[in-house]
């Protein structure tokens, strides 16, 4: 692993350790800012969708637009991560979203803005986002000294959850002032501020792949590793199950929100903050203090705790109460992710970095195939709740037989991610079992 500049062996192993070093701490900051604006402008986007169309399936569809690129490209992008320079990667896929929200922008501003459009623009997105992330993943670990990895890891998982709380809050102000054209712009100048703080970083220098390997060679020997460590192979496969069965709800809050709580859009923007409270709260009393040898047994509780949030949260009828539920689902949803890729980072070689997260991050892209799902289920359940025929138009459906059919889906579903959770749990915790504790 490469060591970065400024490394010294005297770091206390605190949680924030990891900010001692330069190129880690100015890259954190300027990936929370970014992510603050990715919120805003998801939020937005969501509110727009359902405000066109009250199907569950139409909304999920936006969001699987999304999601495919990831599940397309995230393989490729995993060796294009490992064999170019990962700063001027970052540069180059965050202009092109920058330029994907202004254009996103322009269409809201003078109301050419179609659900057709809609989807392509959410498409464009991902599939900046399938190389961008994994560059983060890539590049992050490698600003710290091996022994503060579980630390950066730790620290990344807290940011993301601050703008989890912070995002929301903004779009409930901007959104509620400014409207969605508002929260478009407020994402263009997060791009603009991240990208001034790229280009003023120097990063590690990514390893030159020997002479005469070919991009497939790179992408063989990825998937390879993958396969043939057991230690790496179920973290992935728990994320997996949990992707395509517990995410779904991350996609459909807007949809549940509004026909199921009957929210303002402020509101729905305060319910999405209640997960990142949860995941908050994780991050600082769970994931800093785990040891490696707690890691497996905290991806089994979370994803058993977060399964079962998942189905109390569909017959909540109450905003409060849902509130409540939702911290519980963010909290149990950050401890599992942090110590998924935690339990990776600290296994893979630098030069395989890239590619085994890229091989994670499909994991994304579930969350869009599972919220598909259940909007095909929702919308079955709503026409059979309202009986109405196949063909009737979805718009057509009353908001009650919507509802219903929806927290029905959702519940079907957590059941089935309970189920899984517990089947998978004691072939991960015998494969997961650590060698050592280097945490």
């Amino acid at each position: 692993m490469l060591t970065p500049r400024g490394t010294q062996a005297s770091d206390p192993p605190g949680l924030w350790a990891p900010l001692r070093h330069r190129e880690f701490r100015l890259l954190w900051a300027g990936f929370i800012v970014s992510h603050v604006g990715d919120f805003v402008q998801l939020i937005a986007q969501n509110w727009l969708v359902v405000g066109l169309t009250r199907s569950a399936l139409r909304v999920a569809v936006v969001a699987f637009a999304q999601a495919l690129p990831r599940l397309l490209v995230s393989l490729f992008a995993g060796v294009l991560v490992d064999r170019v320079d990962r700063r001027r990667l970052l540069v180059v896929t965050q202009s092109l979203a920058a330029l994907q929200s202004v254009l996103f922008l322009a269409l809201v501003v003078t109301h050419r803005v179609t659900y057709g459009a809609l989807v392509a623009l959410a498409f464009a997105l991902g599939l900046l986002d399938s190389l961008n992330l994994t560059a983060r993943q890539a590049v992050m670990p490698t600003l710290v000294p091996r022994e503060l990895i579980a630390r950066a890891v730790a620290l990344q998982s807290l940011g993301v959850n601050v703008t989890q709380i912070l995002g929301p809050l903004v779009s409930a102000l901007v959104l509620g002032l400014l409207g969605v054209a508002g929260c478009l712009a407020v994402n263009a100048l997060s791009f603009t501020l991240l990208i001034a703080t790229l280009v003023r970083l120097e990063l590690p220098k990514t390893e030159a792949p020997p002479p005469g390997r070919s991009f497939t060679d790179d992408l063989r020997e990825g998937v390879g590793y993958v396969r043939s460590h057991p230690e790496v192979l179920h973290p992935i496969v728990f994320a997996y199950a949990l992707g395509v069965l517990g995410m779904p709800l991350v996609r459909l809050l807007p949809l549940f929100s509004r026909v199921v709580l009957a929210t303002t859009p402020q509101g729905y923007s305060l319910l999405a903050a209640a997960s990142g409270v949860g995941a908050l709260a994780a991050s600082l009393l769970i994931t800093a203090r785990a040891s490696r040898a707690d890691l497996p047994r905290n991806v089994v509780a979370s994803g058993v705790t977060f399964s079962a949030a998942l189905v109390a949260f569909a017959f909540t009828r109450s905003y409060a109460l849902s509130w409540v539920v939702l911290v519980v689902f963010g909290a149990s949803q950050m401890a599992f992710r942090s110590a998924v890729v935690t339990l990776l980072q600290l296994e893979v070689p630098d030069r395989m970095r890239g590619r085994v997260m890229s091989v994670l991050s499909i994991d994304f892209s579930l969350w869009s195939i599972g919220a598909t799902v259940v909007g095909v289920v929702a919308d079955a359940l709503a026409r059979s709740h309202a009986r109405l025929p196949a063909r009737v138009d979805r718009s057509l459906l009353p908001p009650d037989a919507v509802a219903w059919g929806l927290s029905r889906s959702l519940a079907l579903h957590g059941a089935l991610c309970l189920a899984v959770m517990l089947a998978l749990a004691a072939p991960f915790l015998r494969a997961a079992a650590p060698r050592k504790d280097v945490a």
